[in-house]
């Protein structure tokens, strides 16, 4: 008696590995192919240093009959400074630049309390008294809420 063993192969899968780029790429792929993407956005060190956030990086997938893709980046406060510098008596900013697509919101406390709850990355406050506050920004992830206390150090 034999004993065959066979594989059928039912779908080749192709990868391609696109080299880093600066402005706009076209990746074309055939019609009724499913398509999976692994990316990363990568900011400039360059550009980070004058810019609290980015405004202008984006991903966008076509389907050729001018119909966007639903994208999908889950949020994180990777890049928020847990210390941050702030005017005695004059009006200052708190810089939350949390990332994820869409724009995740962006919940603002002071003391525990909700102060502000949008898209914006920035708080702005006026520090009159020199007590000691409490501030923190949270979004919310598949996880559960992703929370970073600021302390802000008053000049």
């Amino acid at each position: 008696a034999f004993l065959v063993t066979a594989a059928i192969i039912v779908e080749v899968q192709l990868r391609q590995r696109v080299p880093p780029f600066d402005k706009d790429k076209l990746l074309q792929v055939p019609k009724g192919q499913y398509v999976e993407m692994a990316f990363y956005l990568r900011e400039s060190q360059y550009l980070s240093s004058l810019a609290p956030c980015i405004d202008d990086e984006f991903l966008e997938v076509r389907d050729g009959h001018n119909q966007s893709a639903n994208l999908l980046v889950e949020p994180n406060l990777n890049q928020v400074a847990e210390t941050q510098f702030v005017l005695f008596n004059h009006f200052s900013s708190l810089w939350c630049p949390a990332q994820g697509a869409p724009a995740p919101y962006i919940v603002w406390r002071k003391n525990g309390t909700v102060v502000q709850n949008s898209t914006s990355v920035r708080y702005q406050l006026n520090i009159t008294e020199e007590k000691n506050q409490k501030y923190s920004c949270e979004v919310e992830t598949p996880d559960g809420l992703v929370k970073k206390e600021i302390s802000p150090i008053i000049e």
